[in-house]
């Protein structure tokens, strides 16, 4: 039980805006060090050294990080695939903000105006 409390603190407080850049970082090249995610987010703007090693080292206890110590220069590699962490957020929002319920997800994410347009759609997906 103690584990899922941690998980859900992880997804309903999601990514802050830096852990997204890292991360994107992270999912697109690999294995990564400190330095090198630093360097590269240096592009958009100056960010110290050290938020980026603290983001880095809470997303390792997150466990949404994986941390190699075995070298100087620690090297991090993503623990959870992009996939996985953005439905961790949409269940969390289900659950926590919208009680459950998943209508009000699935006609945003189609484009749905009414209820009575999204019942129709979930009596066809029954039938299938």
């Amino acid at each position: 039980m103690k584990k899922s409390a941690k998980k859900s603190r992880t997804i309903v407080n999601g990514l802050s805006p830096i852990e997204v850049e890292i991360m994107q970082v992270i999912w697109r090249d690999g294995k990564v060090t400190v330095r090198a995610v630093h360097e590269e987010l240096l592009e958009n703007g100056y960010i110290p050294y050290t938020t980026i090693m603290a983001a880095m080292n809470n997303l390792s206890l997150k466990g949404i990080l994986k941390q190699n110590r075995e070298n100087k220069a620690y090297v991090y590699s993503a623990a959870i695939s992009n996939t996985k962490v953005a439905n961790q957020i949409i269940d969390s929002v289900i659950d926590r903000i919208l009680g459950g319920s998943k209508n009000p997800i699935l006609r945003h994410l189609l484009k749905i105006k009414d209820e009575a347009e999204l019942e129709e759609l979930l009596k066809l997906k029954e039938k299938l």
